[in-house]
C-alpha cells in the first residue's frame, strides 16, 4: 500500500475530512488531496504532523504492516552534498547553508503560489483565450477583443483569469512561439511577466519599474531580443495600461539587477 492510500486509510479512520485534517497540520486542503493522489510527499515534520493528528505513530503512516521502520531514504545526490559539504570551510558552508534556506523558500512559495487558486477537481474551470496573440516582439497593430472559452486542464493553473497566446520569440524559452499565458489580476511585484497595452498594441513583457528615475522598462526574457524591449518614460507620451500578472512557476532576475 503507498504512502497515499495509508494516509487516507488513517484519515478516515479518524472520522476526519481532508479539511479537519488539512487545518490540525497547518496546510492546505489541497495539499492533502496531493499528498492521498501521491501527486506530494511530505517531509519528516510534516510525517511527525500528520501522525500526531491521526492518533498514530510515523511508522505505522509510513509503513502499515511495521515491516519497515526506516524513515525515506536519502537520495544519492543528497548524500553527495552531505559529504562535500564536511569538506568546506565555515564560510562554503555558511553559502551552502543560505543557498539552500533561499531554494527551500521558493520552491515553498511556488507550492502555496498554486495550492492558493487549485480548484476543487469535480469543478471544470473555462476561461476566455484571446484570439490575437500578445506580442513578444515589437506589437504592431491594435489588438481584437474577439476570444474563445478555454477549459483550463490538470496542468494549467486554476487561478487563471484569462488566457492568450504568445506570438513572437523575445520571451523565449519559457514562452515560446504559438504557447499560452494564462493570467491573472494579482498585484505586480518587480521582475513579474505582465500584459501590458502599450500604444493600442498588447504585449508580454518583464516588468521593472525605476521609482527613482520614473522610468518604466518592458524587458524581453530572451536577451538575445532586447531590441525588443520597451522604455516608457514619464514624459514620453505614450499610453501604458496593465492588463494582468502572468502565472509563472519561477522568478526571473530583473537585466542589469
Amino acid at each position: 500500500m503507498e504512502f497515499g492510500e495509508r494516509l487516507r486509510m488513517f484519515r478516515e479512520k479518524a472520522g476526519l475530512t481532508q479539511e479537519e485534517l488539512a487545518e490540525r497540520v497547518g496546510v492546505a486542503k489541497t495539499t492533502i488531496t496531493g499528498y492521498e493522489k501521491g501527486n506530494r510527499s511530505p517531509d519528516i515534520p510534516k510525517i511527525k504532523k500528520l501522525a500526531w493528528a491521526l492518533g498514530i505513530t510515523g511508522d505505522e503512516l509510513l509503513d502499515t504492516g511495521m515491516q519497515n521502520k526506516k524513515a525515506p531514504a536519502i537520495s544519492d545526490g543528497a548524500m553527495q552534498i552531505a559529504k562535500d559539504y564536511d569538506g568546506l570551510d565555515r564560510w562554503g558552508q555558511q553559502t551552502v547553508r543560505s543557498v539552500v534556506s533561499h531554494e527551500m523558500e521558493r520552491c515553498e512559495y511556488e507550492r502555496d503560489f498554486y495550492d492558493k487558486f487549485e480548484a476543487p477537481e469535480e469543478e471544470e474551470k473555462v476561461v476566455n483565450l484571446f484570439d490575437e496573440g500578445a506580442a513578444a516582439g515589437l506589437a504592431l497593430g491594435l489588438v481584437g477583443q474577439g476570444s474563445r472559452p478555454y477549459v483550463l486542464g490538470p496542468d494549467d493553473p486554476r487561478g487563471a483569469s484569462y488566457a492568450i497566446r504568445v506570438s513572437g520569440d523575445s520571451m523565449e524559452p519559457d514562452f515560446p512561439d504559438g504557447s499560452i499565458a494564462f493570467v491573472n489580476h494579482d498585484e505586480m511585484r518587480d521582475g513579474d511577466v505582465g500584459v501590458f497595452c502599450l500604444d493600442g498594441a498588447t504585449l508580454i513583457k518583464q516588468w521593472h519599474y525605476d521609482s527613482m528615475m520614473g522610468i518604466t522598462y518592458l524587458f524581453s526574457l530572451n536577451r538575445k531580443r532586447a531590441d525588443a524591449d520597451q522604455v516608457i518614460t514619464a514624459n514620453s507620451g505614450r499610453s501604458l495600461v496593465w492588463q494582468g500578472r502572468v502565472i509563472t512557476k519561477k522568478r526571473y532576475r530583473v537585466p542589469g539587477m
